[in-house]
This record gives structure tokens, C-alpha cells and sequence, in this order.
């Protein structure tokens, strides 16, 4: 296996989480390549994916299913941290605009280096579909449209012919960088959904001190407000 060192976790680390990853019994459970791929599409995304949405894929199913790794709970916390810490690393790589090294199996599914990597990241495209068909139709960005090319979503026969050694170093430094593409692709599209999650989480605010009852109207009639503009429909005195 081939992997760089991640910002926060050691290659020990990222050996231990890859093993613990490989561990789960369940037969859609993703590898730690997958799941390289997912999170890279996942921190790009124009729309937020929660955990509770993204952890299945990863686990291959719900936590509690047989096969999974409820059956160790300590082992399951651990794997959890290093995977969130795991995430954060390719956020910062991504954040300063440096090309992220993918976790990567060799030679590769299908014989095709990479492709695993490619069907992890389609995977978290499709968990927010409708934000990604803009740039997966912009002709600009030929780089991250090859992606699902690579996935083999777009012909399940490609490559016709076996890639050379040239070919295959040349696809993967292309889908990775339409992978940093993305996420600055995006950028803006993720700063104004946590602009608008801000501000829906903040508590309201009444813009004028409420009137008491028996505080005098606002409306300027002398009375009460209890007996004039906040009185019950029926009690409002009639305008002559």
C-alpha cells in the first residue's frame, strides 16, 4: 500500500486505521482508499453531508448490523477519531491549495490504479447529487469530470486496453487535481450554507421592547394598552 503522510495522523496511524477499516466484516464496508475518495468529495461538497448520512457508507450499513463493528465498542470510538482526524487532514491539504496524496491499493481494481479511490468519491457525490451536476456539466472542468469516467460510471468497458505505466501516473495526477478543483469550486457555495446554518441557529430577537398590558398605547390614544390596540378583536373601540 502507498500513502503520504497525513497532516495529524502518522503512517503508523494511517496503518492502524487502514487495518481497522480492512477489519469490518461487512461485505460493503469500504477501504480506507474508498474512504480517501469519499471524504474528498464530502469536504467539497456544496451541500453538507452529516455523519449520519456518510457513516453507513463507510460501515457498509448500519452500526448495529451483524458484521459491523458494534461488537467492539472501544475499537469503534477509536476508529471513528482517526477517521474525523483523518478527514480534517484533507480539508487542511485542500485549504492550502496543495495537491493531496490519496491513500491508494495496488495496482488497483479492476487493474485500473485509482479506480477504487474514484467509485469512494462518486459515492459521496451521489449523497448530494443535485449540488454537484453544476460542475460535472461545466466543460471547464474536464479534470473532475474525468472522475466518474475512472469510477467506470460512465462506461463500464473503460479502459479498452490495459493502461500503461505513463497512463496510469498521468490519470491519477488528473483526478486528484480535479479533486482540489472541486473543492475551490465550491467554495463559495459552502461559505454561504454555513452563513445561512449561522443564522437560522441564532436565537431571535424582538426589534421593539415588548408593550405590557397596562403600559400606555403606542398608538398614541391615551389608553392602555390593554384596553385599546391590545384588546381582543371585539373589545377594539370603533375609529369615528
Amino acid at each position: 500500500m502507498s500513502g503520504a503522510l497525513q497532516q495529524g495522523l502518522s503512517e503508523a496511524e494511517i496503518a492502524v486505521l487502514a487495518a481497522r477499516v480492512a477489519a469490518n466484516a461487512h461485505p460493503e464496508a469500504l477501504s480506507l482508499e474508498a474512504v480517501d475518495g469519499l471524504f474528498c468529495a464530502l469536504v467539497a461538497s456544496p451541500a453538507t453531508v452529516m455523519p449520519h448520512e456518510y457513516l453507513p457508507v463507510i460501515l457498509g450499513g448500519t452500526q448495529g448490523e451483524e458484521g459491523g463493528l458494534l461488537g467492539d465498542l472501544a475499537g469503534l470510538s477509536a476508529t471513528m477519531g482517526l477517521l474525523m482526524r483523518y478527514w480534517n487532514s484533507i480539508v487542511q491539504d485542500f485549504e492550502r491549495e496543495t495537491f493531496h496524496v490519496a491513500y491508494l491499493g495496488e495496482p488497483g481494481e479492476d487493474g485500473v490504479p485509482g479506480r477504487t479511490w474514484a467509485r469512494g468519491y462518486m459515492r459521496g457525490v451521489h449523497l448530494a447529487r443535485d449540488g454537484w451536476s453544476r460542475i460535472l456539466h461545466d466543460e471547464r472542468e474536464n479534470l473532475v469530470r474525468y472522475i466518474p469516467i475512472v469510477a467506470g460510471e460512465v462506461d463500464p468497458t473503460w479502459p479498452k486496453e490495459p493502461l500503461t505505466q505513463e497512463q496510469s501516473k498521468a490519470m491519477l495526477a488528473d483526478i486528484l487535481e480535479g479533486a482540489g478543483r472541486a473543492y475551490r469550486y465550491f467554495r463559495q457555495d459552502r461559505v454561504a450554507q454555513a452563513q445561512a446554518v449561522t443564522q437560522r441557529s441564532q436565537p431571535y430577537e424582538r426589534a421593539d421592547p415588548k408593550i405590557g398590558r397596562n403600559d400606555p398605547c403606542p398608538c398614541g390614544s391615551g389608553k392602555k394598552y390593554k384596553r385599546c390596540c391590545g384588546a381582543p378583536r371585539a373589545e377594539v373601540p370603533a375609529v369615528h
